[in-house]
């Protein structure tokens, strides 16, 4: 028999209101990304003897767009190209100084899922746009 727990977590790729058991015999109903202001990234840290072990690393679900950032994320574009997307408003985003941006992490994972699933988004308007996501991408150098 599984208990349902007061606490919520967030899954990637859940659906809202899917009950995800995490251990034997506890289940979690899942957070919607948005609702989340921090979340934790496991890094691995040297334990001596050639080991490693994880540690989880407290982060906010905002990152400034820098290589170090986009390199511990797991993304592959550059940091011009995570960039221009926050100019373009594809991912959410803003410019906090002249030199520095920050981008929503959870966002820019809503962002490829949409690339992945339209084989038309780059050719697409979106709702209320004039141009084509494309066109918004280049309009930004």
């Amino acid at each position: 028999m599984s208990t349902t727990a007061l606490l919520s977590i967030h899954v990637v790729g859940a659906r809202p209101g899917t009950q995800v058991e995490i251990v034997p015999g506890r289940t979690y109903m899942p957070l919607k990304p948005e609702s989340m202001d921090t979340m934790a990234l496991a890094e691995l840290v040297p334990a001596g003897g050639g080991t490693f072990r994880p540690v989880a690393r407290i982060c906010p679900r905002r990152f400034t767009i820098a290589r170090k950032n986009l390199k511990r994320l797991g993304i592959a574009i550059s940091e011009t190209g995570l960039r221009r997307l926050v100019m373009a408003k594809l991912v959410e985003g803003e410019r906090i100084t002249p030199g520095v941006h920050q981008f929503d992490y959870f966002d820019y994972l809503r962002h490829e899922q949409a690339v992945r699933a339209d084989p038309e988004f780059w050719t697409r308007k979106e709702a209320g746009q004039n141009f084509t996501n494309l066109e918004r991408y280049q309009q930004t150098l």
